[in-house]
């Protein structure tokens, strides 16, 4: 039996001989990475969109080797996945006229100021050029998907309704209760409105005129509250009757008074009030099969082949 500090020694070993004979350096960034068809994918442009795609995680994942990865190798299969998409796009005759990529351009600047859009781009390391000519394949991409997509079979009221049918939980109003509530920044405060209220005072005028949180201006009135979206210690609301007054319930924002006005008990939602939700739902679960299957397709007919060597070496 081999010794197991001999098992270590030898291990080490083989370790600093693959580094000397560069399987521990990082690989050029000519060098491909993946091979699509007849195309190629670089280790400097999987590096380049890696980068430019962590720079909007938290430091916390950015500093986590392992989920960096994992991120990697999942920035690698998009990327593979796009250029399929695209070439299966520039070989249908699909193209994008100047209006269009300019109307698209305008859409996404309208949610920045110029000097944050152009902050961004320095920041991911992407050039203008550069950046435009990815929302030029983008809009590309997603102009065949959508000729793609009006194609397939649409969505029927016979198949809503029998999603409706097949799905009863997804379609259930959860109790609920409408309430109005008074916030003060001491119990004492709290205390004597709680006695005005039980002489008879009305619970939204003395809302509007001594509370403190925001709602105070429609008298308190928070409309109706699902069971389990209020923090714990609100949910005695749920234990009261339509008229009723809460004891004094403390909580990391001050002092509450609650008045149930309305509760709703938990029932199924009626089909008329979701059949639109579940059409959307059946409209993207069929585009996203379908863009799976012509994924599969396009990699039997351009085989995908990874340098799995090379990736395992990149920084």
């Amino acid at each position: 039996m081999i010794p197991m500090v001999d098992i270590f020694r030898w291990c080490f070993v083989v370790a600093m001989a693959l580094c000397f004979t560069g399987a521990c350096s990082p690989p050029d960034p000519l060098a491909p990475v993946a091979n699509i068809g007849d195309e190629t994918i670089a280790v400097g442009e999987l590096q380049a969109t890696f980068l430019a795609e962590m720079a909007g995680y938290p430091q916390e994942i950015q500093k986590n080797s392992n989920t960096r990865k994992r991120l990697l190798r999942r920035t690698l299969d998009e990327m593979i996945d796009r250029r399929l998409l695209l070439q299966a796009a520039l070989q249908a005759g699909t193209g994008v006229e100047d209006s269009e990529l300019n109307a698209e351009v305008r859409k996404y600047k309208s949610q920045y100021t110029e000097w944050n859009f152009q902050k961004a781009l320095q920041e991911s390391g992407i050039t203008p050029e550069a950046w435009l000519q990815r929302k030029k394949e983008n809009l590309l991409i997603k102009k065949y998907l959508d000729h793609l997509s009006s194609t397939a079979q649409p969505v029927t009221a016979d198949g809503v309704k029998t999603y409706y049918e097949t799905h009863p939980t997804e379609f259930v109003r959860q109790e609920s209760v409408r309430v109005r509530q008074i916030v003060t920044d001491t119990k004492e405060k709290a205390e004597s409105i709680l006695r005005r209220l039980r002489n008879g005072e009305n619970f939204a005028k003395l809302a509007r005129d001594l509370s403190l949180s925001p709602d105070r201006k429609q008298g308190g009135d928070l409309g109706f509250i699902g069971k389990g979206s209020f923090p714990r210690e609100f949910e005695v609301c749920f234990q009261m009757n339509p008229g009723e007054i809460s004891p004094i319930i403390p909580s990391s924002y001050g002092f509450h008074l609650f008045k149930v006005l309305e509760k709703n008990s938990e029932a199924p939602m009626p089909l008329k009030e979701v059949e639109g939700r579940i059409a959307l739902k059946l409209r993207q679960e069929a585009r996203e099969a379908q863009r799976e299957a012509l994924l599969k397709q396009l990699k039997i007919d351009h085989p995908v082949q990874i340098q799995e060597e090379v990736l395992v070496r990149i920084k």
